[in-house]
């Protein structure tokens, strides 16, 4: 890409971002954040559902901007796509599978779904290490925003409000359970995407076509499977405990998220 082509495309990027969703997700990210400042047992409830709850959309939706905004800097800058690099939930094409869903699996069992309702046009990227690229693109945006999250809980911001440590606390937890499923080599999962340029084509597309099994074999074996469920979390609590995160207090805030079946 010669520098006159990257300028343009990047300037694409930065026009097609909607800034106004953006503000209105850190905003509103931030007025729960204020709530679980102030340590009142009567608002913990609130301000940690609502807390998760809008950072976890905003993760779906960077997920997706990271899926896009590869895409259009491998070559595919079809209308689609560009709608993709908004921040607004309403421009995917399946809102169910990419938004609704993994809110939905959040509130009933505390299982990070990942999205899954990107449509790209793969036919217009340059190669295949930018096909890997896209997939890997989306967990990489949970990743970054994971490390958003780890910054001022190692840097000690958080000391002394304890509910807010662990809203961050629980909110990186699903960022790293979002990660550690859409790595797995599973379609449609992101892991599966990372591979499927550099696999023959009927496989791969044979694959895909029972992609929507790789959901429900994902739920069933984390959901009714103790051994699969055990090893998933541990790993991932593992993880939080190694970037000092601390799991005891992922747990209270898995605890204040599902204040109902406490009562």
């Amino acid at each position: 890409m010669n520098k006159g082509r990257a300028g343009s495309v990047g300037s694409l990027i930065l026009r097609s971002i909607n800034w106004g969703i953006v503000v209105g997700f850190l905003l509103v990210f931030g007025f729960f954040g204020w709530i679980l400042w102030q340590n009142s047992p009567s608002t913990t409830a609130l301000g940690t559902v609502g807390f998760v709850l809008v950072g976890w959309v905003f993760s779906l939706c960077l997920h997706e901007f990271g899926h896009a905004v590869t895409a259009v800097l491998g070559g595919d800058t079809s209308p689609g796509t560009i709608r993709y690099l908004s921040f607004n939930p309403l421009h995917y094409v399946n809102p169910l599978l990419s938004i609704i869903m993994p809110v939905i699996f959040i509130l009933i069992g505390g299982i990070a779904l990942p999205g899954g309702a990107v449509y790209l046009r793969r036919d217009l990227i340059r190669s295949r290490a930018w096909q890997s690229a896209v997939s890997l693109a989306g967990p990489l945006g949970n990743f970054l925003f994971f490390l958003g999250l780890a910054l001022p809980w190692r840097l000690g911001l958080l000391s002394g409000h304890p509910t807010l440590q662990a809203a961050v606390a629980v909110l990186a937890f699903f960022q790293v359970a979002a990660i550690v499923l859409n790595l797995l080599p599973i379609p449609p999962l992101d892991g599966f995407g990372v591979i499927t340029p550099w696999l023959p084509r009927q496989f791969a597309q044979a694959a895909m076509s029972v992609g929507m099994y790789g959901f429900i074999l994902i739920f069933v074996l984390l959901w009714f499977v103790p051994q699969a469920n055990y090893a998933f979390f541990n790993v991932v609590f593992n993880i939080l405990a190694a970037v000092g995160i601390s799991p005891f207090l992922a747990a209270v805030g898995l605890d204040n998220l599902f204040f109902w079946q406490s009562r």
